[in-house]
C-alpha cells in the first residue's frame, strides 16, 4: 500500500488531530502510520486553537505545499483553520482538500447518509481494508461522542449508535446539578475501581464503567443481528487495556489510535 505524501486533519468538536503520511509510511496492522501526529484542543466555542503550536508543526515537519486533506464534524473549527492556512506565511501550505462522503469507497446502507459524520465513515472505512474477507466489523471511536457502528460482512456501512463521550457526561453532571464538582476522567489510563471514595472517584467510576459496560452492551446487540462473530476496531481517545475489557471469547478487540487519521489518507488516495 503506498499513499501519496499528504497531511490528514480530524477536526472533532473538542480537538484538531492532524497526521502526516509519507510515500514511505510504514504500515501498521496493515494501515498506513502517520510519520508525525499532533492533537490541538478546541476552545468552548470550537473556533479558537493553538495558532502558534501549529504554525511551529507545519513549519518543522511538513513541506511547503503538501495537500492537506480535512475531514470534519465542526464547521466553525474548519473555518477557522481554513482562513489560518490561508495566510500563514503568504499561503505556503493552503492546498486544502475537505473531504465529503461521497469520497470514500463505502457502501452505506443509512437512511441519511449524506449525515453520517466524517470521522465515523473515516474510521469505518479503515477498518474495511484491514478486516478478514467476508468478516462483519464492529467500529468504536472514543471522543465527544462515543461511536459504535456496524460494517457488515460485504464491507457496507450498516450504521451503529451514538452516545455522549465520558468528557461530555462529566460536564453534563456538572452543569445541571448545584453541588457536582467539574471532574476530568482520564479513558487513557489505568482503569478506575469501581468504588469510589469521594464524589471526584465516584464519579470516575460510574463514568468509566458506564461507558464499558455500554459500549459492551451495544456490541453484543449488534453481534446477535450477525451471524458470524464479528473483529471489532477501537480508536479514539482510550487505550489498549480499555480495548481489551471490551473483548468476549467470540470476537477479537484490536485498538487503533490513529484509524481516522488513516482513513482519511486512504480516502484522499
Amino acid at each position: 500500500m503506498q499513499l501519496q505524501s499528504l497531511v490528514a486533519v480530524d477536526i472533532g468538536n473538542s480537538r484538531l488531530k492532524l497526521g502526516r503520511f509519507d510515500r514511505e509510511s510504514g504500515l501498521h496492522a496493515g494501515l498506513p502510520e502517520p510519520v508525525e501526529t499532533l492533537a490541538i484542543p478546541l476552545a468552548e466555542r470550537r473556533a479558537e486553537f493553538d495558532v502558534a503550536g501549529l504554525a511551529d508543526w507545519l513549519s518543522e515537519h511538513v513541506a511547503p505545499g503538501t495537500p492537506i486533506v480535512i475531514g470534519s464534524v465542526s464547521k466553525p473549527a474548519t473555518t477557522a483553520l481554513v482562513e489560518f492556512l490561508d495566510e500563514f506565511d503568504d499561503g505556503a501550505w493552503n492546498n486544502v482538500r475537505q473531504l465529503a462522503g461521497g469520497d470514500f469507497a463505502l457502501e452505506n446502507r443509512t437512511q441519511q447518509p449524506e449525515r453520517v459524520g466524517i470521522d465515523r465513515l473515516a474510521a469505518a472505512l479503515a477498518a474495511g481494508a484491514i478486516r478478514r474477507a467476508d468478516t462483519p466489523a464492529i467500529v468504536i471511536d472514543f471522543g465527544t461522542a462515543i461511536t459504535v457502528d456496524l460494517l457488515s460482512a460485504e464491507g457496507a456501512f450498516q450504521g451503529g449508535a451514538i452516545l455522549p463521550g465520558v468528557g461530555t457526561s462529566a460536564e453534563a453532571l456538572h452543569a445541571r446539578t448545584d453541588a457536582l464538582p467539574a471532574v476530568y476522567v482520564p479513558m487513557e489510563g489505568k482503569s478506575p475501581p469501581a468504588v469510589g471514595t469521594d464524589t471526584a472517584s465516584a464519579i470516575h467510576a460510574g463514568l468509566y464503567w458506564g461507558a464499558v459496560g455500554a459500549v459492551r452492551e451495544l456490541i453484543a446487540r449488534q453481534r446477535d443481528s450477525l451471524v458470524a462473530p464479528p473483529q471489532v476496531f477501537v480508536t479514539g481517545s482510550t487505550s489498549p487495556d480499555m480495548a481489551r475489557l471490551l473483548g468476549a471469547p467470540d470476537y477479537t478487540v484490536r485498538y487503533l489510535p490513529h484509524l481516522v487519521l488513516a482513513g482519511l489518507a486512504l480516502a484522499a488516495g
